[in-house]
């Protein structure tokens, strides 16, 4: 029984070695056509970095673009809000001017209308003075004729 259990130990130990054998045998020949096959990976490889690096290179680029919009966008908004700021200081120049142009326009208004009603005065005066003089003339002409009728009227009858 001793000799059967040494037979089956030994056939264990053999079939364990014929086993492990065969695959380190797989892998190392796996590794060498690995080590043949390199040069293809390799290109394999170099091929995705060349992409990748392109690619890389293409978004700084549009990196670099999109900072140089957003630079020229922020000069533009501060020089229109410059421009901004000159129309508003502007605009209350203007405002203030025509609140001035208002007020001397209402001064003149009032000035050409007192004007207005000044020659309206004059003429009504000068109208009443001279039918004032008309009137006057008449009743002046009136009794000088009824003197000179009543005159004539006593040296005829004197």
């Amino acid at each position: 029984m001793l000799k059967r259990f040494r037979s089956a130990v030994m056939m264990t130990c053999l079939l364990s070695v014929f086993i492990a054998a065969v695959p380190v045998n797989a892998g190392f020949f796996d590794r060498i056509k690995e080590i043949y096959n390199t040069p293809e990976k390799i290109s394999e490889l170099e091929a995705q970095y060349l992409e990748a690096k392109a690619a890389l290179d293409e978004q700084q680029e549009e990196l670099e673009q999109s900072r140089i919009a957003a630079e020229e966008y922020a000069r533009k908004q501060q020089e229109l809000a410059g421009q901004n700021e000159q129309y508003r200081l502007q605009n209350e120049q203007l405002i203030a001017r025509n609140a001035g142009l208002q007020s001397e326009l209402e001064r003149m208004k009032s000035d050409r209308e007192s004007f207005t009603d000044m020659l309206f005065r004059i003429a009504a005066i000068v109208a009443a003075l001279a039918a004032a003089y008309y009137v006057s003339l008449r009743l002046w002409r009136y009794s000088v004729w009824r003197r000179q009728r009543s005159d004539s009227g006593r040296s005829f009858g004197g």
